[in-house]
């Protein structure tokens, strides 16, 4: 049994850091394990032979998918036919539901591999009624937070709370100051941490706005320094911010950015989540394609769109989405937090932290086991 082939398809960078963190706890029980498929550099390190960067499906919303649908689709036959040649005992699709559900499908109707979906489709806050279909393509999926495993398993669907693999990075009372001084910052200074996002289409609405929000605060509040934090892989003109005394450029480091910083204004998404985590107050931001986001404000069957908030189930911080994400609303909302102790925000995230946290060593492995039985 430790001599098993898992293939993998991941889209964006953080399902390629989950897929690094189940790969390093597979190898722990199956030290054989081979992974092919597709996975981002995180995953590469821990062995995998990616077919293609990750980057050629990292599209964001309804609308830019689609504009791009030739090229998702090339992409996805050329991945199934290499999966179907290689014959994998178990098929892993990370996140990115539209185009995994595809893969596994397919793979389900043509092939005996087993069918894993690491980190659960949002049925919960659109399009409910998936949820009814996903035992015809999928046998198992694993969920990053307890209350997705717990809807799932009302409706029959096999299913297991992993916990969160942040939650056990970060630490539940960061040390800020020793975070600053670690990333040569000046403890005595206020930072904001900018997190535009890692994706093309989030760079493309997010920047310029984000980059307004310093400018803004250099007149005003001129002992205020910014953190532009982006991925390695991020497409920008550094050039940008020869004008920006107040930006400080870091790269490939948000979570240590986050965590050094006082305060965030981060686009929806997984940052967010870090930004909760790292205990930093904040608030996000979410503008994609008109067309894109009419569509999906007609579908989505929850008020929230962060992930603090959606776990709260109340408002713990502000979201600022499509045309309320304005220079004028975001840089009000930053001018109270830092105007303010944020102790009730502070006491949610240690809260949420605490829940995300699942420490047994049997999360991924069994359930893989029973799989291959």
């Amino acid at each position: 049994m430790n001599r098993i082939k898992i293939a993998f398809s991941v889209g964006e960078k953080s399902g390629d850091y989950l897929g690094a963190e189940l790969i390093k706890s597979i190898k722990k029980n199956f030290p054989n394990a081979s992974f092919i498929g597709i996975g981002g550099e995180e995953m590469k390190k821990e062995g995998v032979k990616s077919l293609f960067p990750i980057e050629d499906l990292s599209f964001m919303g309804l609308i830019d998918p689609l504009i791009n649908i030739k090229k998702l689709l090339s992409r996805r036959k050329e991945l199934i036919n290499y999966i179907v040649q290689e014959e994998p005992d178990i098929f892993i699709g990370i996140d990115s539901p539209s185009f995994n559900s595809g893969i596994s499908k397919y793979l389900k109707s043509k092939t005996n591999i087993k069918i894993v979906q690491y980190v659960c489709p949002q049925f919960w806050a659109w399009r409910k009624g998936r949820v009814k279909k996903f035992n015809d393509y999928i046998d198992h999926i694993f969920t990053l937070f307890p209350f997705e495993s717990d809807l799932l398993n009302r409706e029959g669907v096999s299913a297991n709370f992993t916990g969160h693999p942040l939650a056990e990075i970060f630490e539940l009372n960061p040390d800020k100051d020793k975070a600053k001084q670690n990333m040569g910052l000046n403890i005595d200074k206020k930072y904001i941490a900018l997190l535009p996002g890692s994706r093309k289409s989030e760079v493309k609405y997010h920047m310029g706005l984000f980059l307004e929000v310093a400018d803004n605060f250099r007149e005003k509040y001129p002992d205020f320094k910014f953190i532009l934090a982006l991925t390695d892989e991020t497409k920008f003109d550094e050039n940008l911010l020869s004008n920006y005394t107040n930006i400080i450029l870091k790269k490939g480091e948000s979570r240590k950015v986050l965590v050094s910083s006082d305060y965030a204004l981060v686009a929806s998404g997984t940052a967010s989540l870090e930004a909760l985590l790292s205990k930093t107050p904040h608030c996000v931001v979410y503008k994609s394609n008109p067309v894109s986001n009419f569509i999906l404000s007609r579908l989505l069957n929850i008020n929230f769109i962060s992930l603090p908030n959606i776990l709260a189930k109340k408002e713990i911080i502000s979201e600022f989405r499509q045309n309320n994400a304005s220079l004028k609303n975001i840089c009000n909302e930053l001018n109270k937090l830092t105007n303010s102790s944020n102790i009730e925000m502070n006491n949610s995230f240690h809260e949420i932290h605490r829940s995300l946290k699942n420490k047994n060593e049997d999360k991924f492995v069994r359930s893989l086991k029973a799989l291959l039985s």
